[in-house]
């Protein structure tokens, strides 16, 4: 018998087991990719507010254009709180209504408009007149609950020094702080003020303006004034955020009967950088920040403290603040929108909100000069 002597490809082959990851290795690539994530997720939070805030301009951009619509339709610009000229009980008719409401049939909600304009009727509730509105709400601040009424944005109402009334309602006529508004210090003024009213069977409830004697008529702002008396459109502030703005209108019925209107409810104000100046050089003198007027800047009360109803608002609330990080968004009377830093110096804040500098109650920081003899901010300022 033949012998075939083996060959080496005749050889059994080995079997080989791929090698796989050792635990350092593994470990290795599980840092690496905890690495790359936490280098893309402020990317990706970064992209997400900036969405946020743009959204928010767009939302402000489409209230600016709906004031100015009605302006050119009506020939004036709506108060931040307004009558409706419903015969009737006010509580049963709601005759006070915000810049807001006037300005819902220039914000596609004619239908509710139209409930507006018919006032309360027998068996209607609430919801009827009062839901929420896309267009008002910043997605960096959202409704607590879905459905309500929230208000993210409010008007230009001036100067907050004009809303601090004194305990004797009937003030001297030449006294230093008049609670008579200013024109020159905004945009949007009461257009309530006057007590007789013919519409009315009800008088709603006072504020210390309507005591005033003379009585002083109320104040009607239009484009024509700050462009041929003002400061102009393009350095006038409209609209702005705040966190700590309630809703659009007296939702409740306590508010209706006996809430005095105040600038704050709908709007946003300045005070006197002397005075925001003062208080910041002493700290915090008040363990309340609703109540220290170092917060009576842009963020100065940069959390927002809920309250419940109109009553529960101070001085404090009426100053702009946002979620977004480091300022808030702003729109002009012009059209412009634009973000507006936190950091910006308050006199400046001040000057973009004062519709007439040659007429306002806006002093320097000093306390020393009045607006009219200050240069005026450049866009670089803000």
């Amino acid at each position: 018998m033949r012998h075939i002597p083996k060959t080496r490809n005749m050889r059994p082959k080995r079997l080989t087991i791929p090698a796989g990851f050792t635990l350092v290795e593994l470990l290795v690539v599980i840092a690496i990719i905890g690495t790359l994530v936490s280098l893309l997720l402020p990317a990706v939070q970064a992209a997400r507010e900036a969405a946020r805030s743009n959204t928010c301009r767009n939302n402000l951009k489409q209230l600016q254009t709906a004031l100015a619509t009605r302006e050119s339709s009506m020939k004036e610009f709506p108060g931040y709180i307004n009558k409706l000229g419903i015969s009737g009980a006010e509580k049963e008719k709601q005759n006070r209504a915000s810049w807001i409401v006037m300005t819902f049939p220039y914000i596609d909600q004619q239908p509710l408009w139209d409930r507006w304009t018919q006032g309360y009727v027998a068996g209607s509730v609430d919801s009827d007149y009062f839901n929420e509105i896309e267009i008002l709400n910043c997605p960096s601040d959202p409704p607590v609950t879905p459905g309500e009424p929230n208000l993210s944005y409010v008007a230009n109402a001036g100067y907050i020094g004009r809303e601090i009334g004194s305990s004797n309602p009937t003030l001297d006529p030449k006294g230093p702080r008049l609670p008579r508004e200013n024109p020159a210090n905004g945009v949007f003024f009461d257009r309530t003020r006057l007590l007789p009213d013919t519409y009315k069977s009800a008088p709603r409830p006072a504020d210390f303006r309507d005591n005033q004697n003379p009585i002083v008529p109320e104040i009607v702002m239009t484009i024509a004034y700050l462009q041929a008396k003002g400061d102009g459109t393009t350095k006038t502030m409209m609209l702005t955020e705040n966190m700590n703005a309630i809703r659009w209108g007296y939702r409740i019925s306590s508010e209706r009967n006996s809430v005095p209107d105040k600038k704050f409810h709908f709007g946003f104000c300045w005070e006197q950088p002397q005075a925001i100046a003062a208080a910041l050089g002493q700290g915090t003198s008040n363990p309340n920040p609703k109540q220290d007027i170092q917060a009576r800047r842009i963020n100065g009360q940069n959390e927002a403290f809920d309250a419940e109803d109109f009553s529960n608002m101070v001085p404090n609330d009426g100053f702009p603040s946002s979620n977004h990080p480091g300022g808030i968004n702003v729109a002009f009377v012009g059209g412009q929108s634009v973000f507006v830093s936190d950091q910006i110096d308050n006199l400046v804040y001040a000057q973009l909100m004062t519709s007439n500098h040659k007429r306002s109650d806006l002093m320097d920081a000093a306390g020393n000069r009045f607006e009219r003899f200050l240069d005026q901010p450049g866009d670089d300022a803000y």
